[in-house]
């Protein structure tokens, strides 16, 4: 696992959809919760919660990714 592999991850994660679907919703779940009926709906709150976890489980995979020993 060399320098080139983790610079193919980082490109793939950049550039993937998941990364911008993921920046969209993230915009517009901060939008809507400028209004308090659409924040404390539980929909709003689960939309919350799933764009988080995936934002820290793709941290969590690239720390891991990157901290690999080369073999």
């Amino acid at each position: 696992m060399g320098a080139m592999d983790l610079q193919g991850y980082l490109a793939v994660v950049a550039d993937s959809d998941l990364f911008g679907c993921l920046a969209l919703a993230s915009l517009v779940l901060l939008i809507t919760a400028m209004s308090r009926r659409v924040r404390e709906s539980r929909m709003h709150r689960l939309l919350s919660l799933i764009v988080l976890a995936c934002i820290v489980i793709m941290h969590g995979v690239g720390t891991w990714y990157g901290n690999l020993n080369p073999a």
